[in-house]
């Protein structure tokens, strides 16, 4: 079972998390999903006691960066070093999102003298197995073995999504890492078809290959001998063996985009003692945590208080569960203060999904599960 500070670490980043992201999705007329598109919400059918006692001892309590809500992403695991917000999706960068080595209190890797830019120093890291906060999951270190004919189909369906030029290439030749992050990710691989070359970015990686859990990895390819006819025809001549590339192997570490907070990896900060607080300065370092008032921006380039649509009545959170009373969408015209959220006014906006509900999965979980 997960221990008490690491899901109170989670219940403050969920929180965090949909709060900042209630309008994600205005346009199509709701605020948030429950799949890995936002994060993970399996209901209240989930729920556990340690997570209502989680969120009751939190209460009211968001993780804020220079007073602004913070990009509370978080992941299942890390593979040793997180990952830069840029370094899996375009945008600004998030200075609390950085690379840092996965491992406390442990020295295992010093990346300001090894950076993970570097092929050799990044197969080297890998090669690591112990002293990290994630070491004993299965994910933590991974190998898969990729056929040429799955890399072919994969490829081919995610460039005809694309409407990309070379979608109908006939087969891959190579795949060759073409830049990595600081932190160690894949930045740009290199697919050499048959037709000419695909530059896959970030996460465009996982979306057009199967193989690898995550953008920390290297890949070699795998290839057979075969005995092919000799050119020569001199007496005696022996045929030439020829090398015929069968598929290609993924290795890596991780599961997951890995930006913010390892879910993992706070299972064990808490078991040797860290406290909710610290595990997520660990993991979002700079941020701050603090209640939620009036003057806390939850998104810079969109002040709630411009924000109006329909009326919504919302009761405070109960103290024992930490989740709130009903709910009821309005008809009425806006009004000029909306609902309040342990005392702050809130916008007027319409919402579907309850704004401090457990945090989004049951962290009673398993190695590998999706969370």
């Amino acid at each position: 079972k997960a221990p008490p500070t690491a899901v109170q670490a989670q219940s403050i980043i969920a929180r965090t998390y949909a709060l900042r992201n209630l309008r994600r999705f205005k346009i199509d007329n709701y605020e948030l999903c429950a799949t890995t598109q936002c994060q993970v919400y399996r209901g209240l059918d989930a729920s556990t006691s340690s997570v209502d006692q989680a969120i009751s001892a939190t209460t009211g309590k968001v993780l804020t960066y220079s007073n602004e809500l913070v990009d509370a992403l978080y992941s299942s695991q890390t593979g040793g070093v997180t990952a830069q917000f840029e370094d899996v999706w375009e945008g600004q960068a998030r200075p609390y999102l950085r690379s840092r080595i996965d491992a406390a209190p442990n020295q295992v890797w010093n990346l300001d003298n090894k950076p993970l830019s570097d092929e050799k120093n990044f197969r080297q890291f890998i090669s690591l197995t112990k002293g990290f906060n994630e070491d004993t999951w299965s994910s933590f270190r991974w190998k898969r073995e990729s056929p040429l004919t799955e890399i072919n189909q994969n490829l081919r369906e995610f460039l005809k999504a694309e409407q990309h030029p070379l979608a109908n290439f006939g087969s891959v030749q190579n795949l060759v890492v073409a830049k990595r992050s600081r932190g160690g990710r894949v930045q740009q691989l290199k697919v050499m078809t048959d037709i000419g070359e695909v530059i896959l970015q970030k996460d465009e990686i996982l979306r057009a290959l199967d193989a690898p859990n995550s953008l920390l990895f290297y890949v070699d390819p795998q290839s057979k001998s075969v005995e092919g006819e000799s050119r020569s025809l001199a007496p005696g001549a022996v045929a030439a063996s020829q090398q015929v590339l069968e598929g290609f192997t993924f290795a890596g570490g991780g599961l997951g985009h890995a930006v913010g907070l390892s879910q993992a990896g706070s299972y064990r900060l808490s078991n040797i003692g860290y406290s909710a607080e610290q595990i997520l300065k660990f993991y979002y370092p700079g941020a701050t945590l603090q209640p939620l008032t009036s003057s806390i921006v939850y998104w810079r380039d969109s002040q709630p208080s411009t924000v109006a649509t329909q009326t919504v009545s919302a009761q405070p959170l109960s103290p024992a569960t930490g989740r709130p009373g009903e709910t009821t969408a309005s008809n009425e015209a806006p009004k000029q203060d909306g609902p309040e959220l342990f005392g702050v006014k809130l916008p007027n906006i319409k919402f579907n999904v309850l704004w401090d509900w457990l945090p989004f999965s049951n962290l009673d979980f398993e190695a590998g599960q999706p969370l």
